[in-house]
């Protein structure tokens, strides 16, 4: 059986402590990387820990659910969601539903409904995993789309890359490169292996991390050539550079 990590976002602690209790429980081979009780903590460690399973409250406080979704559809490819509710006829559920390609549990959540959304979520993953042809090699140049045209560039080539709404700034040992492609789909181009988020608008190349300053905020990036660059960071920045 493939071990999932998963995400709780749910604004009701005792709910919240329920589902978790069930899967530590009954679903061990379920990682819960995080409990969140927020829009806003919910997005940042969505991003951060990129999870295979969500569990979402479809009511959040200030926020609807679906405004979370569009946001993280911009930056990630959405995680397998379960809608969490006290609802079952609900349009809005229904929307949510449709646009997540999602399954959802009835609060107080029943343990046999919990096995059956997670083994489902297994079929969905083993269908795709079969129907998937196998990956090409890929080219030593990826391309980004600019303003006159295409930049190629390595992914060793990549120091850093600052996004800016519907634009990116990609930083190389030749100067700046603005491309016009958000820093979600940059993010898929150069992959996680070579790339780390640190933040919502930023990407750095992990084998170039050379110092992490706290006291300033700042990481320092060094190319094979002695370069260095200095990237200011957030607190979330800082702490998924520490976590690489």
């Amino acid at each position: 059986m493939k071990n999932f990590r998963a995400i709780i976002v749910e604004d009701e602690r005792l709910p919240r402590l329920s589902l978790l209790q069930k899967l530590e429980t009954y679903h061990p081979d379920i990682e819960v990387v995080a409990c969140c009780e927020s829009y806003e903590t919910a997005l940042t460690a969505i991003l951060r820990h990129r999870p295979d399973i969500l569990f979402l409250d479809i009511q959040l406080q200030g926020h609807t659910t679906l405004e979370l979704l569009r946001e993280l559809k911009e930056a990630i490819p959405l995680p397998h969601i379960i809608f969490t509710t006290a609802y079952n006829n609900s349009e809005y559920l229904l929307q949510a539903i449709r646009f997540a390609a999602a399954d959802y549990l009835l609060k107080p959540v029943d343990v046999s409904d919990l096995a059956k959304a997670i083994r489902r979520i297994e079929e969905r993953d083993t269908t795709a995993s079969s129907s998937t042809p196998q990956p090409q090699a890929p080219s030593r140049k990826v391309p980004f789309r600019t303003l006159n045209g295409t930049l190629y560039a390595g992914k060793d080539e990549v120091i850093y890359v600052r996004a800016s709404g519907n634009y990116s700034s990609i930083m190389l040992a030749e100067g700046e490169e603005i491309v016009l492609e958000r820093l979600g789909v940059i993010e898929n181009k150069l992959g996680t292996k070579h790339f780390i988020r640190a933040g919502r608008t930023l990407l750095l190349n992990r084998n170039l991390i050379y110092k992490v300053n706290h006291k300033h905020k700042c990481c320092i990036l060094r190319t094979p050539a002695g370069q260095e660059y200095s990237v200011e960071l957030s607190a979330g920045g800082l702490e998924a550079v520490e976590k690489r």
